[in-house]
Parts: C-alpha cells; structure tokens; sequence
C-alpha cells in the first residue's frame, strides 16, 4: 500500500534521484534535501524510487543490530555517529539500546582487545574482559546459566543494541517526505541512459526520469544496477582479480519456547562465537565442525530472535522475489533450526536439552559483499554516488548524512576509507579472525 505522499507516477525531471527505499536511500535522500533547504532550494528536488516500497527489501526483513564490533578504526567512527542519530529519537526509530556482547574464543582475542582500543580513542564506551575465568564471571552476571565454557575475550558495548526495521524504515520516510522528498513507489530502475560517461536519464517501469545525478543504494540488487551501469564485474586488487559482488544467504528467524520462557526485554544482544564442534542438543551428533557463529537478542514477541552463520550462494543466485517470499532461498535450510537451537543451548542452560520444544520461524534472505566485505561509498561514475554497504546496514545510518555532505559540499573525511580506488591500492579494510564474512 503506497504511504502518505508516495507517488504512483513519475515526475519528467529532477536534480537528484536516489535509487533504493532501504535505510541507506532513504537516509541520503532526507539529508540530501535538508542541506537543499539550508542552501535556500528545496528538498522536492530529491525524487527517491524504489521497485516496490521503502523497506520492502533487506531493510525491513533484517535483525537491525546496531553493533561496533568491527576491527576498522574507519568503521568504529561511522557506527558511534550512527548511533547518535538512533540516540536523537530512539522512540522514532524503535531503538532499545541494552547493548552489545561478543564473546569469543581466544583465537579472536586480540581481535576484541584491538577493538576495545579503538572504541576508547573514540569515546565509545565499552568493556574488555579478559581470561576464561574473568569473563564467565561478567557473563554470569547478565545470564546466571551462562554455558559457553571456551571463552576467553568478551567486549561488551554499553551504547549499542537493536532497532526495529519498520520503525527506523518507516522514521527515515517520514523525515524525507516532511522535507518534501517525492518518493515513487513501484518504479523499478530498468537501465540508465548514458551519454559520455554521464547518466543522462533514469529508465523505469513508470517511464523515465531526467536527473543532474543519481544516488544508487541498492543493497542486494547491487550487482544488477552495477551491469546496468556498465561497470568492471571484477577488480584488480593488489594483482589478484576478484568478482566485485560476492552473494550470501543470511539465515535468521523467530524463536519461541512453547512454555513461553523468553529472554528479558533489556539484556544485550549476544555474539557468540566459538572454534569447536557444535552437537545437537537432540542426540549429540556433530551438526558443525567448527568455526561457528550466532547472534541473539529478544523478540520483540515472546522469545528469541537471531541468526547463524550465512551461506554462499551463486553471483548470479536469482533475487526476486526477495526474502521469505523466495521459493528457494526464502527458507532457512534443512536442519537450520536444530543448528542454531543447539547453538542456543551451548549459550544458556535455560535452553539446554529443548531443542524439540521451540517453535520455529526461521527465514533466508539473498545479501551481497563487496570484495573486502566493507562498503563502498563514493562516484563511480561522474554523476553516479553508490552506497554499496555490503551487508552493514542499520549500524551504519550516518552513511546517508555523510554521503550528502560528500555529493553536495564535497566534505566527509570519514568516507575516505570507503572509496572505490581502496581496490586498486589494494589498501583494503583489516579482516577479523571471526568466522561471519561482516565483522
């Protein structure tokens, strides 16, 4: 159903179209016309499209933790502006911030003891725990049945948590539109006219739309506007050729105890990783050599929410229709729920030896990398900016911010690191010893 103030027809002409409705597009396109109001224009020269509605892609489906465990010092700083902007209006954007815990095994802790240093340069708050026995102490303090006996680095972040992807989704639309930002709902981008380099035109399912630029942020249909602007499928990166897109499917869901013993609302959202095998809490039998992963906070209905390691899927793995709705990568996997519960299990002892009691509703969803795994966020074509964000989603609001003031005036310092000649210089993002490809 289209929201207030979206348009089922195309304008013939604007400054700005931003492609996409998920957090990224939609960020931009309100502080894009924000600066446009501040210079003495108008906020109606932004038209945002997107195929179907905002949020109708990876932004209203995903788990939207809001987390700054990463080991780039470059990221650090983009995830605590980002959550200053959750801190603005936490109720807007359905933010509960009750924290962030990673736990890990010690072949991750100097990874947990880097970041911890960051964090502190940054202002960050946040806490390293070190040794196994330490760091069951500080567990045992927020979860009593703490299980997981391998750890031995815990960083726990006291200013991150999780927000609720309609809220934030339907938040940032509403600030676009009361700047007076025209969004076009069902307009999908078929291809773009090209004159010398430059995109002269904007071809879509509701016609085409002439523009001075565009802004992509097409989260997993990335690849498909990448062809359409005939860019490289693949990268030179420090004499190695890799493919630009790399895809995934994230396996995530609802998980609910039929005695309805749940997770109190204000514990921190949990990453735990461990390099050991995991075994069923059913029979016992090894479901996963090891390395593993999962994350879990509360639902938001009686329960657990979370997810698992994602898997590999084809570069060109079909993406509509997206998410759940997918007849084959919809679905979570044969034995995903017996996977992740077991996981739960090794976690807490409230969950030990239940596996058979949880209702189960878990989904997949395609998700695209980039090839570092980090973002890209720059001009990769004189008139195109591309917001490829390579799976970080909500933890990285302030992109939209910075990207505005970076098309318009030319000043984000802190995008530096996100530019697309990183490839080139082969001067890519630091990669963790994590077994999850985003962290």
């Amino acid at each position: 159903m289209a929201g207030p103030s979206a348009l089922s027809t195309l304008p013939e002409a604007t400054s700005y179209v931003v492609v996409g409705g998920g957090v990224h597009g939609l960020s931009t396109a309100c502080h894009l016309a924000e600066e446009l109001e501040s210079a003495g224009r108008s906020g109606a020269e932004v038209v945002l499209l997107d195929k179907r509605r905002p949020g109708a892609g990876a932004s209203g489906i995903c788990g939207g933790i809001v987390r700054n465990f990463y080991l780039s010092e470059a990221m650090n700083e983009i995830v605590r502006q980002s959550v200053e902007i959750f801190e603005l209006d936490p109720r807007g954007f359905g933010f509960h911030q009750i924290g962030y815990l990673a736990a890990v095994p010690e072949q991750q802790a100097e990874d947990l003891e880097l970041i911890a240093s960051q964090h502190a340069q940054l202002g960050y708050a946040s806490t390293l725990v070190r040794g196994a026995a330490h760091c069951r102490e500080h567990l045992r303090a927020l979860f009593p049945d703490w299980r997981a006996a391998s750890v031995t680095a815990v960083l726990h972040e006291q200013r991150s948590g999780w927000a609720e992807p309609t809220a934030t989704v339907a938040n940032l639309a509403g600030m676009a539109r009361s700047l007076g930002v025209r969004i076009v709902e069902g307009a999908e981008v078929q291809g773009f006219e090209l004159e010398g380099g430059l995109v002269r035109r904007v071809e879509t399912s509701l016609g085409s739309i002439a523009c001075d630029l565009v802004v992509v942020a097409p989260g997993p249909w990335a690849r498909d506007l990448w062809r359409m602007l005939e860019l490289p499928e693949e990268l030179d990166v420090g004499g190695e050729r890799r493919p630009m897109f790399v895809y995934y499917k994230v396996r995530e869901g609802d998980y609910v105890l039929r005695s309805g013993d749940r997770l109190p609302d204000d514990c921190p959202v949990v990453h735990l990783d461990l390099h050991e095998p995991l075994c069923s809490d059913l029979d016992e039998r090894v479901l996963d050599p090891g390395p593993w992963g999962i994350y879990f906070r509360p639902g938001l209905h009686p329960g657990v929410q979370g997810g698992g390691l994602p898997q590999p899927l084809d570069l060109e793995c079909e993406l509509d229709p997206y998410g759940p709705s997918h007849p084959v990568h919809g679905a979570s996997g044969p034995g995903f729920d017996e996977w992740y519960t077991s996981a739960l299990a090794v976690a807490l002892g409230r969950f030990q030896g239940r596996s058979a009691d949880w209702s189960c509703d878990s989904y997949g969803a395609q998700v695209v990398f980039t090839p570092d795994n980090y973002p890209i966020v720059d001009f990769v074509r004189p008139n195109v900016y591309a917001i490829l964000d390579s799976t970080h989603g909500f933890k990285m609001l302030a992109l939209g911010k910075l990207a505005a003031a970076d098309i318009l005036r030319g000043d984000a310092p802190e995008l530096e690191r996100f530019r697309f000649a990183r490839f080139a210089a082969a001067a890519l993002h630091p990669a963790s010893a994590s077994p999850y490809p985003w962290t």
